[in-house]
């Protein structure tokens, strides 16, 4: 039997498993394997509300091993660290528990088929100071350290004796993960002070640092104009034209010689492909990410597919190089998902051709902004905001839960979310 080895079960990785083993799975034309070094999924553009607590990860999260019983694939539990394409297959790290235990040894896995969706990691830049004194918020690991920080400072400022004491928090990169994080914080300080937390959103100072001379630099300008006015109404600074020069432990230093003091740092000014990509004998551009053709293939080796983050894609045949993007992933997922199928059939493949939907950001619980790119063309400057804005964010979640688990069920998982937001705070609090 033709065996499917997917790597990374991010937004993009579990959608195509999760249509391959329904399509391809379950009739017994392959045998699909989603492999991944965390046992569990979270939707990557909600980590920000993963690190303030209003995303639960022990209710919301997908467990692979769950999930690959019900949609008919398999899950290998561990990181991939090299490749052998000669003989076809992947090799595997060992796995441990939090305790060192080993749980299961090195191992290789065959495939006729390879697919790579590993994501990205964070890039400084080679900024100083950035991997040793900034927090990071591009894993659910990564967002659940920076929850438990800012319940910890907030608790240390909340409980002084100083009537001056504030806490500050810098956030470097003013791209939507950047602008979302920073309103959520102030959702949530405003939130846990109204459940009894000494700090008030009074004594909450966040400073939003964007090297570009605007933020949400890659939108429309007047989505960018909007979402500035609405971070400065809930008191939070807006710093554009402001290169980070480095990162000390309690402060931010920038090019121009200001100096923020910090209590809490986060850098999300950027991803980049993991570095191991390049050892594995395939074709990567000076960013580490694998060059694929119009069809996902990698122009190395005619097994290999790669995409979302980890992939340097264009838009058709020649077309412009496609962003580091969830919807972009998401596309991917589904027209590979198509095309393999097609590809197994003999019938004829078309080039992938990414559909622009626009772009929405979060700016709290109640509001949100963006530009609807699919209704009314990419050419043309439109935005929403406000709770319509928001309903509409909130939408994109449901829809990748609908790609996970079918409409039944991401109806029920919606009902079952809000039973839950009667019964229990709307923070995680410890």
């Amino acid at each position: 039997m033709h065996q499917i080895v997917i790597v990374g079960g991010g937004a993009g990785g579990l959608e195509l498993a999760a249509r391959l083993g329904h399509n391809l799975g379950r009739t017994g034309q392959a045998r699909v394997i989603l492999v991944d070094g965390s046992p569990t999924h979270i939707w990557k553009p909600l980590l920000h509300e993963v690190a303030t607590g209003a995303l639960n990860t022990g209710e919301d999260e997908v467990n692979y091993f769950a999930h690959a019983h019900r949609h008919g694939y398999e899950f290998e539990f561990g990181f991939m660290n090299g490749l052998d394409r000669e003989a076809r297959t992947i090799s595997m790290d060992a796995v441990y528990d939090e305790d060192g235990t080993e749980l299961c040894g090195p191992r290789t896995i065959h495939y006729d088929t390879l697919v790579l969706a590993v994501g990205a990691v964070c890039n400084d830049f080679g900024t100083p100071g950035v991997q040793e004194n900034a927090m990071q918020l591009n894993t659910p690991v990564e967002a659940d350290r920076l929850r438990k920080r800012l319940l910890a400072q907030s608790f240390i400022v909340g409980t002084t004796n100083d009537p001056l004491r504030e806490l500050r928090i810098s956030i470097i990169g003013a791209g939507p993960t950047g602008v979302e994080l920073a309103a959520e914080i102030h959702h949530a300080i405003t939130e846990a002070h109204n459940y009894g937390s000494r700090l008030s959103p009074d004594q909450l100072r966040i400073s939003i640092i964007e090297a570009a001379p605007r933020i949400l630099s890659g939108a429309p300008e007047s989505l960018s104009v909007y979402a500035t006015e609405e971070l400065k109404a809930r008191n939070i600074a807006v710093l554009t034209s402001s290169k980070v020069q480095e990162v000390q432990p309690t402060q931010v230093v920038l090019a121009d010689g200001r100096n923020i003091e910090s209590d809490i740092i986060v850098w999300a000014a950027g991803v980049k492909a993991a570095p191991w990509l390049s050892t594995l004998g395939l074709q990567t551009n000076r960013n580490g990410q694998i060059e694929v053709t119009s069809v996902l293939q990698t122009v190395t080796d005619k097994h290999i597919f790669a995409m979302g983050d980890c992939a340097f894609s264009t838009d058709g045949e020649g077309g412009p190089p496609l962003p580091a993007t969830a919807q972009v992933a998401h596309q991917q997922a589904r027209w590979l998902a198509q095309m393999l199928e097609n590809y197994f059939a003999g019938r004829e493949v078309a080039s992938f051709r990414f559909k622009p939907q626009g772009i929405m950001v979060s700016l709290g619980k109640h509001t949100a902004v963006g530009s609807l790119a699919a209704v009314v063309g990419p050419k043309r400057d439109y935005y929403v905001e406000g709770m319509s804005a928001k309903l509409i964010y909130s939408s994109l979640y449901r829809m990748h839960q609908a790609a996970l688990h079918g409409w039944v069920m991401a109806g029920l998982l919606y009902v079952g979310d809000k039973l839950r937001r009667i019964a229990q705070p709307p923070l995680k609090l410890h």
